[in-house]
């Protein structure tokens, strides 16, 4: 026979395991409703083309020594990895694209293994998209003019640059702290795990692209592949969601604009992006890099021009400076900050008001 003392006993570990289960997803952002259960998942390649090169490698001896220095390649891709999640057709999909001398990584784990936006938007049921630039990471780069250099075929005055982030540009210019090593004293990003944020950085081989960013057309492509998608992008690529709108604004239904410079537009490309709901976030410490007083200042006073410009053209616009929403402290990256799925809700609120919500009733918003 059991023994009731036996059976309770049992009864109270089981309800302690599950309070403190839930507690720990709480502490993370992370509610009972939020679980995640992933219907699909892969990776392809958008855009590309072919040239012809006869500068495979930089050696007279070939590919692999074979002596063949020529032959078609692919250039200019964008592969992109998506995850959809159950529940997911009832939102548009999010394209999160990161910046300069970074990857996708940007939106996975945190450099100290929280919880990404990515995994974050999957569980609020959001299908998301992650993209490598063209000419960084997964998506490859055109090594044709390096080769032709070495091999002679063109002057070493062409050699495009090739950026890469030190520790010292990172810490500072990302707004870690005022100078290396010192944090602002409500530094959100985890400064602790600066040394494995500091692997994210690769070299940013831009350079080599055409005036006309591939990857501009590349989202396009995609948002239009998706037939409807929200365009996110992130310091360097924080405008193309515009130029890619702006280049075919087909089937991009919202986009997020994140710690950039807002370049100066005609009022006919200004009215062509009225057309889509805009969302341009800042986070926190703007004018207190000592050692760039004015990069943050200037780049975030573009930007409210910029949603000025917009709203003034019978638009719908969004300037979220992050401490007048409550949230301090917050980084440049801070899609890895401590508060980032309080950053993230931020968003996913915005989209739900200004982007979904109008797609459902558009005649309120006619």
């Amino acid at each position: 026979m059991n023994n009731p003392r036996r059976i309770s006993k049992s009864i109270i570990r089981f309800a302690l395991l599950a309070c403190l289960i839930a507690f720990t997803l709480a502490a993370a952002g992370v509610t009972t409703a939020d679980s995640l259960l992933l219907k699909e998942q892969g990776s392809f390649f958008v855009g590309g083309r072919t040239i012809f090169t006869d500068a495979l490698t930089g050696s007279a001896n070939g590919f692999l020594g074979t002596g063949v220095n020529n032959g078609h390649i692919t250039v200019e891709q964008m592969y992109v990895q998506y995850q959809i999640p159950e529940g997911a057709d009832m939102h548009v999909p999010v394209v999160m694209v990161h910046g300069c001398c970074l990857s996708s990584k940007s939106y996975e784990t945190t450099p100290d293994g929280r919880m990404g936006w990515n995994e974050y938007f999957l569980r609020k049921q959001r299908a998301v998209y992650l993209p490598d630039q063209v000419s960084r990471a997964r998506s490859g780069f055109d090594a044709t003019i390096l080769n032709e250099i070495k091999l002679g075929k063109r002057p070493a005055s062409e050699m495009p640059e090739i950026r890469t982030a030190t520790h010292e540009i990172a810490w500072v210019v990302f707004r870690f702290g005022p100078t290396m090593g010192t944090a602002f004293s409500n530094e959100q990003f985890p400064v602790e795990a600066f040394d494995e944020f500091g692997k994210q950085v690769i070299p940013d081989l831009n350079a080599v692209l055409p005036a006309v960013n591939p990857t501009w057309t590349n989202m396009s492509g995609l948002a239009m592949k998706l037939k409807g998608a929200i365009l996110m992008g992130h310091s360097e690529s924080g405008f193309y969601p515009e130029q890619a709108a702006l280049i075919n604004p087909t089937d991009i239904k919202g986009i997020i604009t994140i710690e950039t410079v807002c370049p100066a537009l005609s009022a006919e490309q200004v009215s062509n992006l009225a057309k889509i709901p805009t969302l341009v976030v800042f986070g926190d410490h703007i004018e207190d890099v000592t050692a760039y007083p004015n990069l943050w200042k200037e780049r975030f006073d573009s930007c409210a021009k910029f949603v000025q410009q917009v709203n003034a053209a019978g638009g719908d616009a969004t300037m979220m400076h992050l401490p007048k929403y409550g949230q301090f402290g917050n980084s440049h990256m801070l899609m890895q900050d401590k508060n980032n799925l309080q950053v993230a809700d931020l968003i996913l609120k915005w989209i739900d008001e200004h982007v979904e919500n109008k797609q459902k009733h558009p005649s309120q918003h006619s």
